[in-house]
């Protein structure tokens, strides 16, 4: 199977507070189509995603207050500006969150789901 992948600039992407002495980064997203993250399915719309840079625990919180807590393996590290992004990849027509890049720091990367092999 062939998956698409999407790097994503999510529309209404801010960053809500970024600080490199603070143990945590926060991005207010607003995802445009429902996807995956970890076993979690959640529903397009706005978003809070806060990571602990010092565990690597991502929590994502929908403005219903449905809320995710994944851990996650660092990625790359980003080499000068970036702009924060979030990276789908299109399993079996399900968007799958993999990548988190702040705006700082190296990216998060999701561990593999059973939706990936």
């Amino acid at each position: 199977m062939k998956s698409l992948r999407l790097a994503c600039v999510v529309l209404g992407l801010s960053l809500a507070s970024l600080t490199p002495a603070m143990a945590e980064t926060v991005l207010n997203v607003n995802v445009p189509y429902p996807f995956v993250a970890g076993k979690a399915k959640l529903p397009a719309g706005a978003y809070t995603i806060q990571e602990d840079v010092m565990t690597g625990l991502v929590t994502i919180r929908n403005s219903d207050g449905k809320t995710v807590v994944l851990l996650t393996g660092p990625g790359a590290q980003a080499v000068g500006a970036v702009t924060p992004t979030l990276t789908f990849v299109n399993v079996r027509g399900e968007m799958v969150l993999t990548t988190i890049q702040q705006e700082a720091g190296p990216s998060r990367t999701f561990p593999s789901h059973s939706m990936l092999q």
